[in-house]
C-alpha cells in the first residue's frame, strides 16, 4: 500500500510538472496505454447501460448525486455537507450515501442513523464519519452497492431524500439530479484520462450534468477558461459558483475550536494527505501564517506512529510553533498517540458557500422534492 501511495503521489507530481520536466513527460507517456485501456473499459460500460444490457435501478425517493469528472480536489465532501444542511433546514429527512472509500466494510453500513454515531474509523470511512459528526439529524450510510444501501436506508432510517456522494459515475442507481463539481483551477484534469491524467471519464460527460458547480471560484484566477471548457461540452447547462471558507482551528487532541486569528504570525508546519496540498498551504498563508515546512502524504493516507515522528522531527528542525493539518486528516490522526508531536497540533476547518447560482440549485431541488411528495 505504501508503494502504491508513493507511485500515485509521484504521478500527480508529474502531471503538474509535465510542461517543464522531461522525466515527468516520459513517465506520463508510459502511462498512456493504460489510459487508453481505461477509456475503452468505461466506454464499454456506458454502452452496456445505454443499451439496457446493464440495468439502472430506481429508488422511490429523490436521489441527488454530487460528483465530478476529474479525480480529487473538487470539494465534494464540503458540498455534500452544505447541501444536506440546506435540505435539513427545509425540514427534509436527509440521508447521505457514499461508497465509503478506505472504510473496512464494503457491505451496507450505517455510520449514523441521524441520532447516534454507530461506528468510527477505520470501520467507517473518514469522510462519511466527518459528515455524520457535522450533520446531526442526517443519516449517513456507506457501501459499494449504492442501490442496496438505499434499500437499507428506506428500511432502517428516516429517509425522504438521498444525497449520493460521488455518484456521477455510479450508473447502477438512477439519479433525479446530477450535480457535477469542477475545480476552477484544473477543470479538465490535465486533459487526459486516468492514470496519465485526472479525468475519470471523457469531458463529454459534462453533457449529462443537470447543473455544474465551479468550486474554488476565489482561487485568484480568471474563471473564463473553466467556464469555456464546460460550455464546450455542456452549452446550456446551468453553472453555479462556490468558494471554500476557513471557519476555525480545531485542537486535534481535545477538539476545542479556536479563532482563525490564532494563525497570525505563527511559524507553521503544514501536514496533509489530500488531493491538493498546495491550496491548503496557500490558505494558511492567506490567514497570516508563515508556512516554514510541509509534510505531504498521499490522498486518503492512513497515518501511522512513524508518520507522527516524521511530522514532529520536521516541526522541530524548522522551528515551527504549531502543526496544522486538514479536518479530513484529523479524523485519522486522533486515533494515534499525538503526544509524539511536541508542537501544538491543529486542524483547519473549511466550509463551502455558493456565491452564484444558489437560487437555481434550490429551485431544482425543491421541484424534485415537491414532485416526490405529491
Amino acid at each position: 500500500m505504501k508503494g502504491m501511495e508513493a507511485l500515485s503521489a509521484w504521478t500527480q507530481h508529474c502531471m503538474a510538472e509535465a510542461s517543464e520536466q522531461w522525466t515527468a513527460q516520459a513517465w506520463l507517456t508510459c502511462l498512456r496505454p493504460a489510459s487508453y485501456a481505461y477509456g475503452a473499459a468505461i466506454s464499454l460500460r456506458a454502452a452496456l447501460f445505454a443499451s439496457g444490457l446493464a440495468r439502472t435501478r430506481r429508488l422511490p425517493v429523490p436521489v441527488l448525486s454530487v460528483g465530478n469528472v476529474s479525480a480529487g480536489g473538487s470539494g465534494k465532501t464540503p458540498f455534500v455537507e452544505m447541501l444536506a444542511a440546506r435540505l435539513r433546514e427545509q425540514g427534509q429527512r436527509v440521508v447521505i450515501i457514499s461508497r465509503g472509500y478506505r472504510g473496512s466494510l464494503k457491505k451496507p453500513t450505517i455510520v449514523s442513523d441521524g441520532r447516534d454515531l454507530r461506528c468510527k474509523p477505520p470501520v467507517a470511512a473518514d469522510e462519511a464519519y466527518l459528515l455524520a459528526k457535522h450533520l446531526p439529524g442526517v443519516a449517513v450510510l456507506t457501501g459499494a452497492d449504492r442501490y442496496r444501501v438505499g434499500e437499507v436506508a428506506l428500511e432502517q432510517v428516516d429517509c425522504g431524500v438521498i444525497i449520493l456522494d460521488d455518484g456521477f459515475q455510479h450508473l447502477r442507481l438512477y439519479r433525479d439530479l446530477d450535480i457535477v463539481l469542477v475545480d476552477a483551477v484544473n477543470p479538465l484534469g490535465y486533459g487526459r484520462l486516468l492514470p496519465s491524467g485526472l479525468l475519470r471519464e471523457p469531458p463529454e460527460a459534462f453533457g449529462r450534468a443537470d447543473i455544474v458547480v465551479v468550486t474554488h471560484a476565489d482561487a485568484g484566477r480568471d474563471l473564463d477558461p473553466a467556464i469555456q471548457a464546460i460550455r464546450r461540452y455542456a452549452p446550456t447547462t446551468p453553472i453555479a459558483m462556490a468558494v471554500h471558507r476557513p471557519v476555525s482551528l480545531i485542537d486535534v487532541s481535545g477538539g476545542e475550536r479556536l479563532g482563525l486569528e490564532r494563525l497570525t504570525g505563527q511559524r507553521v508546519l503544514a501536514a496533509s494527505g489530500i488531493a491538493n496540498p498546495s491550496r491548503f498551504e496557500a490558505t494558511l498563508v492567506q490567514l497570516g501564517a508563515f508556512v516554514v515546512a510541509r509534510r505531504v502524504f498521499p490522498d486518503h493516507h492512513r497515518y501511522s506512529t512513524a508518520d507522527l515522528e516524521i511530522i514532529n522531527e520536521a516541526a522541530r528542525k524548522s522551528g515551527a510553533s504549531m502543526v496544522v493539518t486538514t479536518e479530513k486528516d484529523m479524523v485519522k490522526l486522533t486515533y494515534l498517540d499525538l503526544a509524539k508531536v511536541e508542537a501544538p497540533f491543529y486542524a483547519l476547518s473549511i466550509s463551502l458557500e455558493l456565491v452564484e447560482g444558489a437560487e437555481i440549485l434550490d429551485a431544482m431541488v425543491s421541484r424534485l422534492v415537491k414532485l416526490s411528495a405529491s
